[in-house]
């Protein structure tokens, strides 16, 4: 099967760089200035990683990393080789939640590529028939590893990707027959005599967690595990996170992965409805009295109704609840809807926020504040114009906003899981369906 052609990025630690476009390993090869005097520095050997991210947010923060790797791997791995970076994008290595599937996949472009090592970045969540979720899976057979990026939460991100990385790196590095042998080799060759015998830097143990040890990692650790042999499917390691924060911080970080601010630029319409009926409300009397007589419970309760509507309305009107017949992906689509469900919360949440903040300002100008206080009869501040601000966005919201609808139906079914899934399996099918295969 012929691979079309696609954008390729190469790093390499003599600082070069190349962005073009990679064509199939039997048309081309690229090979860049200064790589070959750097490689007959280090011993002329060198070691090529291949990442492999989905699109979106993986692929951003590959291309952020790829330029730094190099020299970390270096200092981290081993610095007798020379270290190549390259980054191409797959839709494919985020169109599966299950590990060995993306291992595989990975394993064959790593081939096609002629890469040494490869790591899968994926903003899936990885599915296993435990309640843990992955963060990362490494199978030294096939030299691939996947690392997962919800789990590693919505903080630091890319500090917390970056490590992952080269110590996945590091695992396949340390665990492949052929790189080993060649490591042992430079050992013996670079062993001396003198009073620097021994002194040669090896690769550390291991064993060593997936991110070095911060508040984050004791508060919700990252562990270590190695499968059973029935479970183990190649794979060597799995690092999981198993504790309820590990399992909030993959929530946020599936939150992250459905960017909610792209939601919010397609609400305009909803927010320009709700601000024609919020000005109107402004305008009654009555309205006033009932924000007055209600206390700071019943107003947030009203609040929360209302946000709740409206989150309900946009995710049975577009469809966006995901649905499944097959047993083993309940857990999957029960957390691709929660994420669902947090990421329009959270849009909604921004839009009744900046409601509430144009209301408060239009409020202040136009409702004079003696007026107002022979309305209320008593004494008015600026609580009490908060107090009308949130009772009218509120109202606003129910009225104006729900049964309005978004503007782009596109970016709406990009924000959850299910759709965008199906989508990198099927590129032709803009439509897809709200089942879960």
């Amino acid at each position: 099967m012929r691979i079309p052609a696609r954008e390729h990025i190469v790093f390499s630690q003599t600082g070069t760089f190349r962005r073009g476009w990679l064509l199939p390993p039997e048309e081309a090869k690229y090979s860049f200035d200064g790589t070959d005097e750097a490689q007959h520095a280090r011993g002329g050997v060198s070691v090529e990683l291949g990442l492999l991210p989905a699109p979106d947010m993986p692929e951003m923060i590959a291309e952020e990393l790829s330029s730094e790797l190099p020299d970390l791997l270096s200092q981290r791995v081993d610095e007798r080789v020379h270290w190549e970076v390259s980054v191409i994008c797959d839709p494919l290595t985020g169109s599966s939640p299950d590990a060995v599937r993306v291992i595989d996949a990975g394993c064959e472009r790593m081939l096609e590529e002629d890469w040494d090592l490869t790591i899968c970045m994926t903003d899936l969540p990885l599915r296993t028939n435990k309640l843990w979720p992955i963060v990362a899976a490494v199978s030294t057979a096939r030299k691939t590893a996947v690392l997962s990026m919800p789990p590693l939460g919505v903080t630091l991100l890319r500090r917390r990707a970056r490590e992952a990385i080269v110590q996945l790196v590091k695992e396949l590095y340390e665990g492949s027959p052929e790189l080993g042998q060649e490591s042992e080799e430079r050992d013996d060759q670079g062993m001396g005599t003198g009073a620097n015998a021994g002194d040669a830097q090896h690769p550390g143990s291991r064993a060593d967690p997936l991110i070095r040890h911060r508040l984050s990692e004791v508060v919700a650790p990252i562990r270590r595990v190695t499968p059973a042999e029935k479970d183990a499917e190649d794979i060597d390691v799995r690092f999981v996170s198993p504790t309820v924060r590990g399992h909030l911080r993959l929530l946020a970080g599936m939150v992250l992965a459905n960017r909610p601010w792209r939601l919010f630029s397609t609400m305009k319409s909803a927010l320009a409805a709700a601000f024609a009926t919020g000005a109107y409300a402004l305008v009654t009397p009555s309205v006033w009295q009932i924000g007055d007589s209600l206390g700071w419970v019943r107003l947030l309760v009203l609040m929360v109704l209302a946000l709740v509507a409206m989150v309900v309305w946009i995710i049975v009107a577009h469809n966006l609840w995901e649905k499944t017949a097959e047993r083993e992906a309940r857990d999957q689509v029960a957390l691709y809807n929660a994420a669902t469900a947090l990421t329009i919360t959270v849009a909604v949440l921004f839009s009744y926020t900046v409601l509430f903040v144009l209301i408060l300002v239009v409020a202040s100008i136009f409702v004079p504040s003696s007026f107002f206080q022979s309305i209320l009869q008593h004494s008015v501040g600026p609580s009490d114009y908060m107090r009308l601000a949130w009772i009218t966005a509120s109202l606003a919201t129910v009225a104006g906003a729900l049964g309005s609808g978004v503007e782009d139906e596109e970016t709406v079914r990009e924000a959850t899981y299910g759709y965008r899934q199906r989508r990198r399996n099927w590129p032709d099918d803009s439509e897809g369906s709200s089942d879960t295969h």
